[in-house]
């Protein structure tokens, strides 16, 4: 056997072998009512743009494609995941802080304005998770009437 047939099939038993090695799934079974869309009472159009953009990474419910179930990308996956969820866990809004809630939706609306949320590397995979200008405004008028 060639030297490049080896190294080929040794590849592929590398691949192969990492496939069984996967991280948890970030699925929760039902919304509770900690949840923030629950917690904060959001219209059905805020919900949507929220769970389309947003909760796939910050809350406990993600919603998996594919691709996402193929090492590495899972591992990556699962990487941006606890990032994301060790910064803003939607599905843990009621256990917080007014104070804290306060500044966390003042963040939110400011990362939605400055175009830094969605991620741009989320939204190049995920088209439909780019939020128009319109969709924006709507997010942003909503936060705003939170108290």
């Amino acid at each position: 056997m060639s030297l490049l047939k080896k190294t080929l099939l040794i590849l592929l038993l590398i691949v192969v072998a990492i496939q069984f090695y996967r991280p948890n799934k970030n699925v929760q079974k039902e919304v509770t009512p900690d949840d923030f869309l629950i917690a904060q009472k959001a219209p059905s159009y805020v919900k949507d743009l929220f769970k389309n953009s947003c909760y796939n990474c910050h809350s406990d419910y993600t919603e998996y494609y594919w691709y996402d179930n193929i090492v590495p990308a899972a591992w990556i996956v699962d990487g941006h995941i606890k990032e994301a969820k060790s910064k803003l866990n939607f599905s843990e809004w009621a256990t917080k802080d007014s104070r804290d809630k306060a500044g966390i939706i003042s963040e939110i609306a400011i990362n939605i304005m400055e175009n830094k949320m969605p991620l741009p590397s989320y939204t190049m995979i995920h088209s439909n998770a780019k939020l128009s200008e319109y969709e924006k405004k709507q997010i942003l008028e909503w936060l705003y009437t939170i108290e």
